[in-house]
This record gives C-alpha cells, sequence and structure tokens, in this order.
C-alpha cells in the first residue's frame, strides 16, 4: 500500500461521514495529498504527526519529477532551445529542494517516533516505512531523468564534435585523396569515442539501478519486521486475554466449590441442632 492507496482510504472514509463527493477517480494526485492521515488506530493519527504534510511533500516531488522527464524528452532534439534549458535548471532547483526538505521531515519524524510507546510508534512507523519507500522510488526516478540527460548532452556534444570536424575535412578535401583517408580514421575514432561515453553511461545507470534495488530490498525488509512486531504484539495480547479468562473460570469454579462447602456446613449445623 503505497501514499496513494492511503489517500484513496481516507477519501473514502470521509465521504461515508458526509463530508461531499469523492475527488474524480482519475485524479490520482489528489487522491494521493493526504496519504497517511488515517494511519495510528486509536492512537496518535498520522496526520496529526506529521505523515499528512510528509505525503502531500511526496506528491508535490513526484509531480515535478513527471514534469521534468517531459522536458527531458526534448533535450539534445530540434526542440531543444535555450528556453527549455533554463526552463529545465529552474525545475531541477525546485525538485532538489523539495528532495531536501522530505528527507529532513523524514529524518525529524524518525526521532519523534523513538520517543513514542512501543504501541503507538509500531503502527506508525508502519507508515513511516512505505512513504520512505515511495520517496526513494521517485528519487529513483529523478536519478533517471539526470542520467538520461547527460546522456543526451555528451552524445549531443560529439554529435557537435564531429560535424565540426567533418565541416573541417571538406573545406580541405581538395588536397587529395590522403585527406579523405584521414577523415575516414577520424569518424572511426569518433565513433569508438561515442561507443566508449555510451558504455559508461549505460555502467552509471546500472550501478545506480543496483543500488535502488538493494534500498527498496532493505525498506520490505524493515517493513516485513514491523509487520512481525504487530503479530507478536497481538499474540501477546491475546494470551493475556485468554490468562484473564482461564483465571475467571478458575475463580467460578472455586465459588461453585465454597457454596457447596457452606450449604455442606449449614445443612451439618441443622442436623446437629434438631438432634439437640
Amino acid at each position: 500500500m503505497s501514499f496513494q492507496d492511503v489517500g484513496r482510504n481516507k477519501r473514502q472514509t470521509a465521504n461515508k461521514g458526509g463530508f461531499g463527493p469523492a475527488p474524480s477517480s482519475g485524479n490520482r494526485i489528489a487522491a494521493a495529498s493526504s496519504a497517511a492521515a488515517a494511519v495510528g488506530g486509536g492512537g496518535i493519527g498520522g496526520d496529526a504527526f506529521g505523515y499528512e504534510q510528509l505525503s502531500d511533500l511526496i506528491v508535490q516531488f513526484q509531480r515535478n519529477v513527471g514534469l521534468l522527464e517531459k522536458m527531458a524528452r526534448s533535450i539534445g532534439t530540434p526542440r531543444d532551445t535555450s528556453v527549455l534549458q533554463t526552463q529545465y535548471q529552474l525545475q531541477s532547483e525546485i525538485i532538489n529542494q523539495l528532495s531536501t526538505k522530505i528527507s529532513n521531515q523524514l529524518t525529524t519524524l524518525e526521532q519523534r517516533l523513538s520517543t513514542l510507546p512501543r504501541t503507538d510508534a509500531t503502527p506508525l512507523r508502519s507508515t513511516h516505512v512505505k512513504l520512505s519507500r515511495d520517496y526513494a522510488l521517485v528519487q529513483q526516478k529523478y536519478r533517471m531523468v539526470l542520467l538520461d540527460v547527460k546522456k543526451r548532452r555528451s552524445l549531443m556534444e560529439v554529435k557537435r564534435d564531429e560535424e565540426d570536424r567533418r565541416l573541417h575535412h571538406n573545406n580541405s578535401y581538395q588536397e587529395g585523396n590522403g585527406m579523405m583517408e584521414g577523415v575516414e580514421k577520424n569518424e572511426e575514432i569518433v565513433r569508438r569515442q561515442m561507443q566508449i561515453q555510451e558504455d559508461r553511461i549505460n555502467e552509471e545507470i546500472m550501478r545506480e539501478r543496483e543500488e535502488e534495488i538493494r534500498n527498496i530490498h532493505k525498506g520490505m525488509h524493515q517493513v516485513n519486521e514491523i509487520y512481525k512486531d504487530l503479530a507478536n504484539l497481538v499474540d501477546n495480547q491475546q494470551e493475556g486475554i485468554d490468562q484473564i479468562e482461564t483465571q475467571m473460570e478458575g475463580a467460578k469454579d472455586n465459588t461453585a466449590t465454597g457454596l457447596k462447602h457452606i450449604e455442606k456446613a449449614n445443612e451439618h449445623q441443622q442436623s446437629n441442632c434438631v438432634v439437640q
């Protein structure tokens, strides 16, 4: 369940309570804007603790990364202009600010969780892990966009250099066939350089993906541990309830036995009185 799923749960709850019609089902961002508000059970609510604000920041972060991804598709194409470059730079700065704010808020909430009793902290920590995972996934998408733009720009620079070399050699074509051989050699060198640079970028992308996969597995392990803690907590509570029921049954049996003894004692006393 992601921050969007929790947001939808809250929206449905609000509709049942009479708070008005639900937002359009197609507006996933709006549905996710109040992600962790319903978390916390009977204890501290996720909205009161600060997770609703964190969820809104992650939704905004996701939206801005989506806009940046659309801009990135035009880089290195005929649609690439100075205006696009400026917009891309400004959008990147906004995303970096949001990322820093989300990271700081996650750290602050983690510190606050450590001060809570275990019964209150466990459900909130589950929400914390889920939102941390969602943030990491969007952050990974942002990194992939940056790597893609880096690759596009690198290839664009190589192609520009290649065009400059071709222009230079075409202007010197009159010097003879020897120059043509030099052109072919230079073109081969350029192709090799482009291939080497592209391979390096692909290797960097693979390293980023492997690191993110490890982080996702780590986050899922934390979620599993939290659910184990919840299961143990429920088992311990059930064990306590069973013990209370056993004690009540024992007390009931003891009371019945005591009443029987009292009745026998009364009968014995009455028989003694009759004899006297």
